[in-house]
């Protein structure tokens, strides 16, 4: 009966991976889907993700280009 039942760290591991696989393809298909400013970018951002996955997703999810962006403080004090 135990072959049946996984014990609990299997099942962690299982959801932990499913859980950054679906990080990985979210990274794959934004980095595709993003115009960089260098030519050149995307090529090396893609193989980053693909060669090196683990630390490519968490390089591409971490220096993401909604993250880069200026936030203008621009309070409305008019009301």
């Amino acid at each position: 009966m135990d072959l049946i039942s996984p014990g609990y760290g299997l099942v962690f591991w299982q959801l932990s991976s499913l859980i950054y696989l679906g990080f990985w393809i979210y990274a794959l298909f934004d980095c595709l889907r993003t115009d960089f400013r260098g030519p050149h970018q995307k090529l090396i951002w893609v193989i980053l993700i693909l060669f090196a996955p683990v630390i490519g997703t968490f390089l591409y999810m971490s220096m993401n280009r909604r993250t880069r962006e200026k936030r203008l403080f621009r309070p409305d004090f008019k009301k």
